[in-house]
Formats: structure tokens, sequence, C-alpha cells
């Protein structure tokens, strides 16, 4: 039989093991300049429910907010920014980034590319919907429709009008769709 203090040793390692590998995951809300985030409640919970569906689901999705759009030179090659960004969290293939950039004012998207047939709402795999265009289809009416219903929600709240709260509510609002889009919800 084993020793009991041996056993208790072996199980502290194990759960500061598990610790320290949470502890490096980046956040899935990555706002340096407080762009969304300038309310911390609601930097907390958008962090907490993304967490919450990547534990339920398995598929992570990160959300960035940036001060600068891409450069020309970036942003020469469709696509080729976000998956560089989604690429290097680790999210390509099954994974979601959305992205706002501040001086545009514009969101995007990547939808890795195990879930586009789930996003699209065709079959196919990523590469066939993204040279038929559905993928870009797709991806368009969702930020449009998304976009505007967050809209209306943010001229329907009272309170503070400001722009960092409304782009909290789009954010939101492109969450919660994407939710349905998968089937998450």
């Amino acid at each position: 039989m084993a020793n009991p203090l041996a056993k208790l040793l072996l199980s502290l390692i194990a759960c500061a093991a598990v610790s320290v590998a949470q502890a490096s995951e980046p956040p899935h809300v990555d706002d340096p300049g407080r762009i969304a985030s300038a309310d911390r409640g609601w930097a907390e919970g958008i962090e907490h429910r993304l967490g919450a569906i990547e534990a339920t689901s398995g598929i992570r999705i990160a959300l960035q907010f940036h001060a600068k759009s891409p450069t020309a030179e970036e942003d020469k090659v469709a696509g080729a920014y976000m998956k560089g960004i989604a690429t290097s969290l680790g999210i390509a293939q099954k994974g979601v980034l959305m992205v706002y950039f501040a001086d545009d004012p514009d969101w995007r998207i990547w939808v890795g590319d195990d879930l586009t047939s789930r996003f699209a709402g065709k079959p196919g795999s990523a590469a066939e919907l993204t040279a038929s265009g559905a993928m870009h289809e797709a991806k368009e009416a969702y930020l449009t429709g998304s976009v505007s219903a967050a809209d209306a929600r943010f001229k329907a709240e009272p309170g503070e009008k400001s722009a960092s709260r409304r782009i909290a509510i789009e954010a939101d609002t492109l969450l919660d769709n994407l939710c349905l889009k998968l089937g998450l919800k």
C-alpha cells in the first residue's frame, strides 16, 4: 500500500500543474486600451462567460479590441491578418476570434476551419466554403445583423451613452449570435 503522505504530495503536485497550465492560458478578452472594457464589471463578466463556453463546448472564443486597423501590407492577403492572430492563439482550427478596430470602426471575425460549416450553415470544408463565397456571405450577414441589433439595443438602453458602452453591447450581441449560430446555447 502506498504511503498516504506520498499520495498527498502527488495530489498537490498534480493540482499545481493544472493551476500553472490554467494560469498560462491567455485571457479570452484582450483590451489593453480599454476600448470596450471601461466597465470592469462588464470585462469580468464577458471573460467569465467565454471561459464557461470553452469549458462546456471545448471551443475557445477570443475577443480583442485594437486601437488601429492592420496596415495595408498586413492586410494585403484576405484573411491572413486574422488567421495570423488566430494561429498565434492556437484557435485557427477549433476556435473563433472576434476583433474590433476602433479607428475604422469595424468588426472582423475568424472562424476556425473545424467550425466553418456550422457557422455558414452549409456542408463543406473551410476551403470549399471560402472558395464559393459562402463563408464570406455568412460572416457579412452575421456581422451586419449583430451590429444592427446591438445599435438598436444601445439606443433603447437607459443611462450613459459612451462609445465604450456601445462597443461592449456590440461584443455581447456578437457573442449571443455566435452562440446561436454554433449551437452553443
